[in-house]
Protein backbone atom coordinates (compact mmCIF):
# COMPACT_ATOMS: atom_id res chain seq x y z
CA UNK A 1 0.00 0.00 0.00
CA UNK A 2 2.57 2.07 1.08
CA UNK A 3 4.39 1.56 -2.18
CA UNK A 4 1.04 2.43 -4.42
CA UNK A 5 0.81 5.49 -2.08
CA UNK A 6 3.78 6.86 -3.30
CA UNK A 7 3.86 5.74 -7.05
CA UNK A 8 0.72 7.59 -7.04
CA UNK A 9 2.04 10.93 -5.28
CA UNK A 10 5.20 10.90 -7.63
CA UNK A 11 2.88 10.39 -10.70
CA UNK A 12 3.96 6.73 -11.46
CA UNK A 13 3.50 5.21 -14.99
CA UNK A 14 0.44 4.53 -16.19
CA UNK A 15 -1.43 0.83 -15.49
CA UNK A 16 0.59 1.05 -12.13
CA UNK A 17 -2.45 0.72 -10.29
CA UNK A 18 -4.35 -2.28 -9.84
CA UNK A 19 -7.65 -2.88 -12.30
CA UNK A 20 -10.43 -1.71 -10.94
CA UNK A 21 -8.36 0.81 -8.89
CA UNK A 22 -7.77 4.61 -8.85
CA UNK A 23 -6.42 6.26 -12.03
CA UNK A 24 -2.65 7.20 -11.39
CA UNK A 25 -1.41 11.07 -10.56
CA UNK A 26 -0.24 11.76 -14.03
CA UNK A 27 -3.41 10.59 -15.79
CA UNK A 28 -5.86 12.78 -13.94
CA UNK A 29 -3.25 15.99 -14.44
CA UNK A 30 -3.29 15.30 -18.45
CA UNK A 31 -7.68 14.82 -18.03
CA UNK A 32 -7.63 17.86 -15.84
CA UNK A 33 -5.34 19.68 -18.34
CA UNK A 34 -7.02 18.74 -21.11
CA UNK A 35 -10.29 20.05 -19.90
CA UNK A 36 -8.74 23.42 -19.19
CA UNK A 37 -7.24 23.27 -22.86
CA UNK A 38 -11.10 22.62 -23.74
CA UNK A 39 -12.35 25.21 -21.85
CA UNK A 40 -10.32 27.71 -23.24
CA UNK A 41 -10.73 26.90 -26.87
CA UNK A 42 -14.50 27.44 -26.66
CA UNK A 43 -13.94 30.48 -24.65
CA UNK A 44 -11.87 31.78 -27.85
CA UNK A 45 -13.73 30.34 -30.20
CA UNK A 46 -17.22 32.12 -28.81
CA UNK A 47 -16.74 35.82 -30.63
CA UNK A 48 -16.20 33.61 -33.80
CA UNK A 49 -19.54 31.48 -33.70
CA UNK A 50 -20.97 34.66 -32.18
CA UNK A 51 -20.12 36.35 -35.26
CA UNK A 52 -21.23 33.55 -37.89
CA UNK A 53 -24.50 33.04 -36.43
CA UNK A 54 -27.30 34.07 -39.37
CA UNK A 55 -28.18 37.70 -38.64
CA UNK A 56 -31.84 38.45 -39.38
CA UNK A 57 -32.32 42.15 -38.49
CA UNK A 58 -36.39 42.92 -37.89
CA UNK A 59 -36.86 45.45 -41.03
CA UNK A 60 -38.88 46.27 -43.50
CA UNK A 61 -36.50 49.59 -44.51
CA UNK A 62 -35.29 49.76 -48.02
CA UNK A 63 -31.33 51.06 -47.90
CA UNK A 64 -32.38 54.37 -48.70
CA UNK A 65 -34.83 55.17 -45.67
CA UNK A 66 -31.94 53.63 -43.41
CA UNK A 67 -29.52 56.27 -44.52
CA UNK A 68 -32.14 58.87 -43.76
CA UNK A 69 -32.46 57.27 -40.83
CA UNK A 70 -28.66 56.94 -39.90
CA UNK A 71 -28.84 60.66 -41.17
CA UNK A 72 -31.51 61.31 -38.29
CA UNK A 73 -29.96 59.98 -35.68
CA UNK A 74 -28.08 62.86 -34.03
CA UNK A 75 -30.91 62.81 -31.00
CA UNK A 76 -30.58 58.88 -29.80
CA UNK A 77 -28.07 58.76 -26.74
CA UNK A 78 -25.83 55.89 -26.12
CA UNK A 79 -22.76 55.07 -24.64
CA UNK A 80 -20.04 52.82 -25.69
CA UNK A 81 -16.51 51.25 -27.26
CA UNK A 82 -14.87 51.75 -30.41
CA UNK A 83 -12.25 51.17 -32.50
CA UNK A 84 -11.09 53.04 -35.35
CA UNK A 85 -8.29 52.33 -38.09
CA UNK A 86 -7.14 54.21 -40.83
CA UNK A 87 -4.35 52.65 -43.86
CA UNK A 88 -3.43 56.15 -44.92
CA UNK A 89 0.42 55.73 -44.10
CA UNK A 90 0.77 59.27 -43.75
CA UNK A 91 4.28 60.32 -42.88
CA UNK A 92 4.90 62.01 -39.20
CA UNK A 93 5.56 65.88 -39.69
CA UNK A 94 5.34 67.43 -36.96
CA UNK A 95 2.48 70.04 -37.38
CA UNK A 96 0.09 67.43 -37.99
CA UNK A 97 1.43 64.88 -36.01
CA UNK A 98 -1.77 64.11 -34.83
CA UNK A 99 -3.84 63.90 -37.90
CA UNK A 100 -1.18 62.14 -39.28
CA UNK A 101 -1.70 59.16 -36.54
CA UNK A 102 -5.19 59.43 -36.24
CA UNK A 103 -5.47 58.11 -39.66
CA UNK A 104 -2.33 55.98 -39.96
CA UNK A 105 -2.91 53.47 -36.90
CA UNK A 106 -5.31 52.52 -34.22
CA UNK A 107 -7.46 54.63 -32.26
CA UNK A 108 -9.51 53.13 -28.74
CA UNK A 109 -12.45 55.23 -28.05
CA UNK A 110 -14.48 55.01 -25.15
CA UNK A 111 -17.68 57.28 -25.49
CA UNK A 112 -20.93 59.08 -23.96
CA UNK A 113 -23.32 60.29 -26.11
CA UNK A 114 -26.63 62.27 -24.65
CA UNK A 115 -26.86 65.03 -27.36
CA UNK A 116 -24.92 66.78 -30.25
CA UNK A 117 -23.59 69.69 -27.56
CA UNK A 118 -23.47 66.67 -24.63
CA UNK A 119 -20.61 64.11 -25.58
CA UNK A 120 -17.64 63.33 -24.00
CA UNK A 121 -15.12 61.28 -25.86
CA UNK A 122 -11.74 59.44 -24.67
CA UNK A 123 -8.74 58.55 -26.62
CA UNK A 124 -7.52 55.63 -24.78
CA UNK A 125 -3.50 55.27 -24.62
CA UNK A 126 -1.32 52.51 -23.00
CA UNK A 127 -0.10 55.12 -20.40
CA UNK A 128 -3.32 57.28 -20.20
CA UNK A 129 -5.91 59.08 -22.08
CA UNK A 130 -7.18 62.57 -23.50
CA UNK A 131 -10.65 63.30 -22.86
CA UNK A 132 -12.74 65.43 -25.36
CA UNK A 133 -15.61 67.05 -23.81
CA UNK A 134 -18.58 68.66 -25.43
CA UNK A 135 -21.00 70.92 -23.84
CA UNK A 136 -23.57 73.77 -24.41
CA UNK A 137 -20.65 76.10 -23.45
CA UNK A 138 -18.14 75.14 -25.43
CA UNK A 139 -15.47 72.01 -25.57
CA UNK A 140 -13.00 70.96 -22.83
CA UNK A 141 -10.01 68.63 -23.19
CA UNK A 142 -8.41 66.67 -20.26
CA UNK A 143 -5.29 65.58 -20.98
CA UNK A 144 -4.27 62.82 -18.14
CA UNK A 145 -0.84 62.78 -19.29
CA UNK A 146 0.23 66.69 -18.84
CA UNK A 147 -2.27 66.94 -15.75
CA UNK A 148 -3.97 69.88 -17.78
CA UNK A 149 -7.71 70.54 -18.58
CA UNK A 150 -7.83 73.39 -21.38
CA UNK A 151 -11.36 75.02 -21.63
CA UNK A 152 -11.66 75.55 -25.16
CA UNK A 153 -14.47 78.70 -26.46
CA UNK A 154 -14.82 77.25 -30.05
CA UNK A 155 -13.62 75.33 -33.04
CA UNK A 156 -14.48 75.79 -36.31
CA UNK A 157 -16.96 73.38 -37.95
CA UNK A 158 -14.65 72.93 -40.70
CA UNK A 159 -11.19 71.80 -39.31
CA UNK A 160 -8.76 68.87 -39.21
CA UNK A 161 -9.95 65.42 -37.80
CA UNK A 162 -9.76 64.95 -34.52
CA UNK A 163 -10.47 61.24 -32.50
CA UNK A 164 -14.08 62.26 -31.97
CA UNK A 165 -15.16 62.56 -35.60
CA UNK A 166 -14.11 58.82 -35.71
CA UNK A 167 -16.91 56.89 -33.15
CA UNK A 168 -18.96 55.36 -35.99
CA UNK A 169 -22.24 57.51 -35.13
CA UNK A 170 -20.89 60.55 -35.77
CA UNK A 171 -18.17 59.45 -38.73
CA UNK A 172 -21.42 57.62 -40.57
CA UNK A 173 -23.37 61.29 -40.13
CA UNK A 174 -20.94 63.40 -41.39
CA UNK A 175 -19.74 61.50 -44.44
CA UNK A 176 -23.41 60.74 -45.29
CA UNK A 177 -23.57 64.59 -45.11
CA UNK A 178 -20.98 64.86 -48.06
CA UNK A 179 -22.85 62.56 -50.30
CA UNK A 180 -25.62 63.31 -53.05
CA UNK A 181 -29.25 63.12 -52.60
CA UNK A 182 -29.24 60.84 -56.35
CA UNK A 183 -25.97 58.71 -55.29
CA UNK A 184 -26.86 55.18 -55.47
CA UNK A 185 -27.64 53.43 -52.30
CA UNK A 186 -27.90 49.56 -52.12
CA UNK A 187 -28.08 46.86 -49.48
CA UNK A 188 -25.04 45.12 -47.78
CA UNK A 189 -25.04 41.72 -45.82
CA UNK A 190 -25.86 41.87 -41.91
CA UNK A 191 -23.36 42.04 -39.34
CA UNK A 192 -23.87 41.42 -35.80
CA UNK A 193 -21.89 44.03 -34.16
CA UNK A 194 -22.00 45.61 -30.33
CA UNK A 195 -24.64 43.13 -29.84
CA UNK A 196 -26.50 44.23 -32.78
CA UNK A 197 -28.09 42.95 -35.71
CA UNK A 198 -27.24 46.01 -37.92
CA UNK A 199 -28.60 46.51 -41.48
CA UNK A 200 -26.16 47.69 -44.03
CA UNK A 201 -26.33 49.97 -46.93
CA UNK A 202 -23.30 51.09 -49.31
CA UNK A 203 -23.38 54.43 -50.95
CA UNK A 204 -21.49 54.76 -54.34
CA UNK A 205 -20.23 58.14 -54.66
CA UNK A 206 -20.52 59.62 -58.08
CA UNK A 207 -18.59 62.64 -57.64
CA UNK A 208 -15.52 62.40 -59.48
CA UNK A 209 -14.03 64.99 -57.66
CA UNK A 210 -13.70 63.26 -54.20
CA UNK A 211 -11.26 60.00 -53.80
CA UNK A 212 -14.38 58.66 -51.85
CA UNK A 213 -15.60 55.76 -53.70
CA UNK A 214 -18.30 54.21 -51.35
CA UNK A 215 -19.38 54.80 -47.87
CA UNK A 216 -20.28 51.49 -46.06
CA UNK A 217 -22.93 52.06 -42.58
CA UNK A 218 -24.51 49.06 -40.70
CA UNK A 219 -26.81 50.82 -37.83
CA UNK A 220 -29.37 49.72 -35.43
CA UNK A 221 -32.77 49.54 -38.26
CA UNK A 222 -34.80 50.80 -35.01
CA UNK A 223 -32.85 53.73 -33.68
CA UNK A 224 -30.61 54.47 -37.01
CA UNK A 225 -27.90 54.25 -34.68
CA UNK A 226 -24.94 53.63 -36.84
CA UNK A 227 -22.59 51.03 -35.27
CA UNK A 228 -19.77 49.83 -38.13
CA UNK A 229 -18.79 52.21 -41.08
CA UNK A 230 -15.85 51.36 -43.73
CA UNK A 231 -14.65 53.76 -46.14
CA UNK A 232 -13.30 52.67 -49.46
CA UNK A 233 -11.68 54.97 -52.33
CA UNK A 234 -11.94 54.85 -56.00
CA UNK A 235 -9.42 55.11 -58.95
CA UNK A 236 -9.38 57.78 -61.55
CA UNK A 237 -11.68 55.48 -63.43
CA UNK A 238 -13.75 54.98 -60.63
CA UNK A 239 -12.69 51.41 -59.65
CA UNK A 240 -13.80 50.82 -56.32
CA UNK A 241 -10.33 49.58 -53.68
CA UNK A 242 -10.89 46.13 -52.72
CA UNK A 243 -10.47 47.35 -49.71
CA UNK A 244 -11.73 50.06 -47.14
CA UNK A 245 -9.09 52.05 -45.89
CA UNK A 246 -10.92 53.86 -42.71
CA UNK A 247 -12.97 51.56 -40.71
CA UNK A 248 -14.52 52.32 -37.40
CA UNK A 249 -16.55 49.70 -35.62
CA UNK A 250 -18.63 49.55 -32.15
CA UNK A 251 -17.40 46.39 -29.66
CA UNK A 252 -19.57 48.03 -26.90
CA UNK A 253 -22.59 49.60 -27.01
CA UNK A 254 -25.73 50.83 -24.70
CA UNK A 255 -28.48 52.72 -26.78
CA UNK A 256 -29.26 54.46 -22.83
CA UNK A 257 -28.92 58.18 -21.77
CA UNK A 258 -25.97 58.41 -19.74
CA UNK A 259 -24.43 59.27 -16.55
CA UNK A 260 -24.77 63.08 -17.11
CA UNK A 261 -22.53 63.76 -14.15
CA UNK A 262 -19.94 61.76 -16.96
CA UNK A 263 -20.15 64.42 -19.16
CA UNK A 264 -19.12 67.00 -16.61
CA UNK A 265 -15.27 68.09 -17.57
CA UNK A 266 -13.49 68.43 -14.30
CA UNK A 267 -9.50 68.74 -13.72
CA UNK A 268 -7.69 65.73 -11.44
CA UNK A 269 -6.65 66.86 -7.90
CA UNK A 270 -3.82 69.24 -8.25
CA UNK A 271 -4.13 69.39 -12.08
CA UNK A 272 -3.89 72.85 -14.12
CA UNK A 273 -6.33 74.53 -16.05
CA UNK A 274 -6.11 76.99 -18.95
CA UNK A 275 -8.18 78.50 -21.30
CA UNK A 276 -8.02 78.61 -25.21
CA UNK A 277 -10.14 80.18 -27.74
CA UNK A 278 -9.65 77.24 -29.91
CA UNK A 279 -8.21 73.90 -29.97
CA UNK A 280 -8.36 73.47 -33.78
CA UNK A 281 -4.72 74.24 -35.89
CA UNK A 282 -7.06 75.91 -39.01
CA UNK A 283 -9.39 77.72 -35.99
CA UNK A 284 -5.80 79.39 -34.84
CA UNK A 285 -4.88 80.25 -38.46
CA UNK A 286 -8.22 81.58 -39.65
CA UNK A 287 -9.29 84.14 -37.28
CA UNK A 288 -7.47 87.02 -40.14
CA UNK A 289 -9.56 88.47 -42.84
CA UNK A 290 -11.33 86.81 -45.21
CA UNK A 291 -9.66 88.47 -48.06
CA UNK A 292 -6.72 86.25 -47.21
CA UNK A 293 -7.95 83.28 -49.58
CA UNK A 294 -9.39 83.67 -53.00
CA UNK A 295 -13.08 83.53 -53.94
CA UNK A 296 -12.83 80.94 -56.09
CA UNK A 297 -10.96 77.73 -56.40
CA UNK A 298 -11.07 74.95 -59.28
CA UNK A 299 -14.22 76.53 -60.39
CA UNK A 300 -15.98 76.28 -56.98
CA UNK A 301 -17.46 79.62 -55.50
CA UNK A 302 -16.37 80.48 -51.85
CA UNK A 303 -19.25 79.52 -49.47
CA UNK A 304 -19.53 81.98 -47.00
CA UNK A 305 -17.25 82.48 -44.40
CA UNK A 306 -17.67 81.15 -40.67
CA UNK A 307 -18.21 83.65 -37.88
CA UNK A 308 -15.00 84.41 -36.35
CA UNK A 309 -13.22 82.22 -38.64
CA UNK A 310 -13.38 84.10 -41.64
CA UNK A 311 -10.08 83.71 -43.22
CA UNK A 312 -11.04 79.84 -43.98
CA UNK A 313 -12.07 78.98 -47.46
CA UNK A 314 -14.31 76.87 -47.93
CA UNK A 315 -15.35 75.45 -51.49
CA UNK A 316 -18.16 73.45 -51.81
CA UNK A 317 -20.29 71.36 -48.96
CA UNK A 318 -19.64 67.56 -51.02
CA UNK A 319 -17.16 65.15 -49.96
CA UNK A 320 -15.13 67.16 -52.59
CA UNK A 321 -14.88 70.26 -50.51
CA UNK A 322 -11.06 72.07 -50.46
CA UNK A 323 -10.04 74.25 -47.74
CA UNK A 324 -7.74 76.78 -47.65
CA UNK A 325 -6.28 78.44 -44.77
CA UNK A 326 -3.50 81.40 -45.22
CA UNK A 327 -0.08 79.78 -43.50
CA UNK A 328 2.54 82.04 -41.92
CA UNK A 329 5.93 82.10 -44.32
CA UNK A 330 8.07 80.35 -41.53
CA UNK A 331 4.84 77.96 -40.63
CA UNK A 332 5.58 77.10 -44.23
CA UNK A 333 9.00 77.20 -45.11
CA UNK A 334 8.92 74.27 -41.95
CA UNK A 335 5.85 72.62 -43.68
CA UNK A 336 7.77 72.66 -46.68
CA UNK A 337 10.60 71.11 -45.50
CA UNK A 338 9.04 68.14 -43.40
CA UNK A 339 7.12 67.36 -46.56
CA UNK A 340 10.09 66.64 -48.44
CA UNK A 341 11.09 64.30 -46.23
CA UNK A 342 8.08 62.37 -46.21
CA UNK A 343 9.14 59.67 -48.53
CA UNK A 344 6.54 58.29 -51.01
CA UNK A 345 3.46 59.70 -49.12
CA UNK A 346 4.92 63.46 -50.32
CA UNK A 347 5.11 64.90 -54.01
CA UNK A 348 6.42 68.18 -54.92
CA UNK A 349 3.73 70.54 -57.16
CA UNK A 350 4.59 72.23 -60.10
CA UNK A 351 3.54 76.07 -60.06
CA UNK A 352 4.28 78.63 -62.44
CA UNK A 353 6.76 81.53 -60.84
CA UNK A 354 4.31 83.86 -59.93
CA UNK A 355 4.82 88.01 -60.90
CA UNK A 356 4.99 90.37 -57.92
CA UNK A 357 3.08 93.89 -58.24
CA UNK A 358 6.42 95.59 -59.43
CA UNK A 359 6.80 93.43 -62.53
CA UNK A 360 9.38 90.74 -60.49
CA UNK A 361 9.26 86.89 -60.14
CA UNK A 362 8.13 85.98 -56.64
CA UNK A 363 9.77 83.09 -55.13
CA UNK A 364 7.16 79.78 -55.46
CA UNK A 365 7.26 76.71 -53.81
CA UNK A 366 4.29 73.60 -53.07
CA UNK A 367 4.43 70.14 -52.13
CA UNK A 368 1.50 67.72 -50.60
CA UNK A 369 0.63 64.86 -48.42
CA UNK A 370 -0.58 62.20 -50.28
CA UNK A 371 -2.26 59.35 -49.43
CA UNK A 372 -5.44 57.33 -51.38
CA UNK A 373 -8.32 59.63 -49.54
CA UNK A 374 -6.83 62.50 -48.14
CA UNK A 375 -4.52 65.42 -49.28
CA UNK A 376 -2.58 67.92 -47.80
CA UNK A 377 -0.69 71.04 -49.68
CA UNK A 378 1.20 73.96 -49.07
CA UNK A 379 1.99 76.63 -51.48
CA UNK A 380 4.45 80.04 -50.98
CA UNK A 381 4.66 82.78 -53.33
CA UNK A 382 7.19 85.31 -51.62
CA UNK A 383 5.97 86.15 -47.86
CA UNK A 384 2.59 84.45 -48.82
CA UNK A 385 1.32 80.97 -48.33
CA UNK A 386 -1.48 78.93 -47.62
CA UNK A 387 -1.74 74.83 -47.06
CA UNK A 388 -4.88 73.25 -49.01
CA UNK A 389 -6.43 70.17 -48.66
CA UNK A 390 -9.59 67.81 -49.01
CA UNK A 391 -10.56 64.63 -49.91
CA UNK A 392 -9.67 64.92 -53.34
CA UNK A 393 -7.61 63.40 -56.31
CA UNK A 394 -4.06 64.72 -57.85
CA UNK A 395 -5.84 66.70 -60.46
CA UNK A 396 -7.96 68.68 -58.23
CA UNK A 397 -5.82 69.62 -55.07
CA UNK A 398 -2.94 70.92 -58.08
CA UNK A 399 -5.24 72.63 -59.98
CA UNK A 400 -6.18 74.57 -56.59
CA UNK A 401 -2.53 75.13 -55.85
CA UNK A 402 -2.23 77.14 -59.13
CA UNK A 403 -5.57 79.44 -58.27
CA UNK A 404 -4.20 79.60 -54.75
CA UNK A 405 -0.55 80.63 -56.23
CA UNK A 406 -2.49 82.45 -58.61
CA UNK A 407 -4.20 84.53 -56.16
CA UNK A 408 -0.84 85.87 -54.89
CA UNK A 409 -0.27 88.69 -57.53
Amino acid sequence: MTALLDRLRDGGPAGSTSPGGPPPIAAVRRRRWAVAVGVLALVVAIPVVISSWPVSPATTLSPAQLRDRVTASSDVPWSGYAEASGGLNLPDVSQFSDVTTLLSGTSRLRVWYAAPDESRVDQLYPTGERSRYTTPNGQAVWDYGAQLLTLVRRDPVVRLPRPDDLPPPELARRLLSGTAPDDAVSPLPARRLAGVDAAGFRVTVADPRTTVGAVDVWADPVSGLPVGVEVRTKDTAGRLADGPVVVSTMLDLDQSSPDPAVLQPHAGPGAGTTRSPTSDLFGILGRGSPAAVPGRVDGVDREPPERRFSAIGKYGTSLSQLVVVPLPSDLATSLLSNISRGGSAARTIAVDQQPTARGQTASTQAGALSSSLLQLAVVRVGDRAWAIGGLVPDAVLDRAVSDVAGSAT
